[in-house]
């Protein structure tokens, strides 16, 4: 169990912690790595961008109508969005991971993004996951975690 991280991630947080399996200790602790909050991830989509960019007359009726104006195209912004804060919490989890103090790492990440995630990781990040569990549990106390990693 030493040298061993749990870390919980959703598209707008990281949490990793070390297990301490210290036998003056009944059971193992966890101490706090690592914690990171994007704040991108919880910014409504109308902060970043204006209604009226884009907007631009209609060509089809007549030449002197007034009011008839397009809405533009949303061009995926969100999707855009995910993809960048899904390799933002990769880069972290690839920096925290390759760490040469750490073996082995139990994830746990929202099913929205457990594909993609694993998608964005390193060969030699991805090798030191021992255990992947598609779940949000980054509201999750820190005594429950290991429960659900069956430690």
């Amino acid at each position: 169990m030493n040298n061993t991280v749990v870390v919980v991630t959703d598209l707008a947080c990281l949490k990793a912690y070390k297990i301490d399996s210290n036998p003056m200790h009944s059971s193992p602790r966890l101490e706090l790595l690592e914690e990171f909050h994007s704040a991108d991830a919880h910014e409504r989509l109308v902060d970043k961008v204006s209604d009226l960019s884009g907007r631009f007359p209609r060509g089809g009726g007549a030449p002197n109508t007034a009011g008839a104006m397009s809405a533009g195209e949303r061009h995926n912004i969100q999707l855009e969005q995910r993809k960048r804060l899904v390799r933002q919490l990769a880069g972290r989890l690839n920096s925290l991971l390759n760490r040469p103090e750490i073996e082995r790492c139990l994830l746990a990440v929202s099913k929205e993004i457990n594909h993609s995630l694993l998608d964005e990781l390193d060969a030699r990040t991805r090798a030191k996951i021992q255990t992947i569990l598609s779940a949000d549990l980054t509201k999750v106390e820190k005594a429950e975690l290991l429960r659900h990693f069956k430690v």
